[in-house]
């Protein structure tokens, strides 16, 4: 429950104590400081600039490596050249440059839309859209482990929020069918992920797709985690489907695949020009940077290439290596093959005693509990890059079972003293 007082202080003071005190006994593995390069597959990281270390790093998301890729870094080059390293405005005013233009046209060919608006950050894409679109009367239905961005862009609208189970098309088709029945005029939303970020799983796009037309629902679909890394085509779960079935809205995020910052939003044209002036993230920000534009642009050049259809085979034989050495090792590997490999440990007392015995065996993997997954079902997400070595992943496996053991040992210390 959050604290109350009436000063800042009195309402931080307890969890000040509560943090202290995770230090103090060398749980807390947040809040690293990187010293080198953090899409690195070694980096130097430490928590508050104190004690340094090198690590091998499973927790950064640059699926394909792309950050480091010659051409990318060509490509910032040459905006910083002929931009300068600041937009300098709202891409409703001045901000907007023939970079941003372009990468517009391109995601709107490549998603099959008629336009497309770039958002500062993906988390302002997916507030926006909502924010942008819904209005109090409206009903917003969301499946249960939808991203902050999406709940809390829901929230803003004052509209009645609906949350299904997780991937749960009962209930999904109970909820709307009974809202519709009752309110035959409402506005209703659908929102999905095409990859949840917790549990590396999809929704049958399809069967959504086909209750959402059946009940009068408009589709949105956040694509943050397998657009350009995932699918025969690069595509992620659109790939599962024909165009037929692809939602009204696909909206997504480049601080995966595309090696930057910036979010998306791909839709009819009617619809961005609604959001260029309602959608408070994108009207109300500084417009995307032309440096991270021109990345974003270099990447789907290279992501849409053979260059990129090998990239996108190897990463899912990284996938695979690690999610095959985690279960031989008896670890419960959750949802299915993708960037993202979660591994379940049990409780939070076992996952921070796991996560301080990863600090000292210099792996970095991050560790996910309460209020980010349910109680009592923390997990490590391990995040795939296309340089990760056979090496680095098979040394992983044995890492994260060394201290997952050492751990359970210090536990049941604990527990009898």
């Amino acid at each position: 429950m959050p604290q109350l007082g009436t000063t800042a202080e009195a309402r931080t003071e307890q969890w000040a104590r509560w943090l202290q005190h995770r230090r103090n006994a060398n749980v807390w593995s947040y809040s690293r400081v990187m010293s080198s390069s953090p899409k690195s597959t070694t980096i130097v990281a430490n928590e508050r600039n104190q004690g340094a270390k090198h690590y091998t790093n499973f927790g950064s998301q640059d699926y394909l490596s792309l950050s480091g890729h010659p051409r990318i870094k060509e490509a910032a080059n040459s905006a910083v050249d002929a931009y300068g390293v600041h937009s300098a405005g709202s891409a409703i005013l001045a901000g907007r440059t023939n970079v941003m233009l372009s990468l517009e046209q391109k995601l709107s060919e490549l998603l099959n839309k008629s336009a497309c608006i770039i958002y500062p950050t993906g988390w302002a894409a997916g507030f926006g859209v909502i924010a942008g679109l819904a209005r109090e009367q409206d009903l917003i239905v969301i499946d249960h482990l939808a991203h902050n961005c999406l709940v809390e862009g829901s929230r803003h609208t004052r509209a009645r929020l609906s949350f299904f189970g997780h991937n749960d098309l009962d209930e999904l088709r109970q909820i709307l069918a009974t809202e519709r029945e009752r309110h035959p005029t409402k506005g209703i939303f659908l929102v999905l992920e095409s990859l949840y970020s917790m549990d590396s799983d999809s929704p049958d796009l399809k069967e959504c797709i086909e209750l959402a037309r059946e009940y009068g629902a408009m589709t949105i679909l956040d694509m943050a985690h397998d657009l350009g890394a995932m699918g025969h085509s690069g595509r992620g779960l659109l790939d599962s489907v024909s165009n037929d079935y692809w939602p009204d809205m696909i909206m997504g995020s480049f601080s995966k695949t595309f090696a930057s910052n910036g979010g998306f939003v791909a839709a009819s044209s009617n619809v961005v020009d609604y959001l260029r002036c309602y959608s408070p993230s994108f009207t109300f920000s500084n417009a995307l940077s032309p440096i991270q534009t021109k990345i974003v642009l270099e990447c789907i050049e290279v992501i849409y290439s053979a260059e990129g259809q090998a990239m996108r085979e190897k990463l899912f034989s990284n996938i695979l290596r690690l999610r095959d050495g985690m279960m031989e090792r008896g670890f419960t590997v959750g949802g299915t093959p993708s960037p993202i490999i979660p591994v379940f440990v049990g409780n939070e007392s076992n996952a921070r005693l796991t996560a301080k015995h990863l600090e000292e065996l210099a792996l970095l993997a991050n560790l996910v509990e309460f209020p980010a997954v349910p109680i009592g079902k923390a997990r490590f997400r391990f995040q795939m890059m296309l340089n990760h070595t056979d090496r680095m992943i098979d040394t992983a496996v044995d890492l994260f079972s060394q201290a997952h053991s050492r751990a359970k040992v210090e536990f049941e210390s604990l527990a009898r003293q």
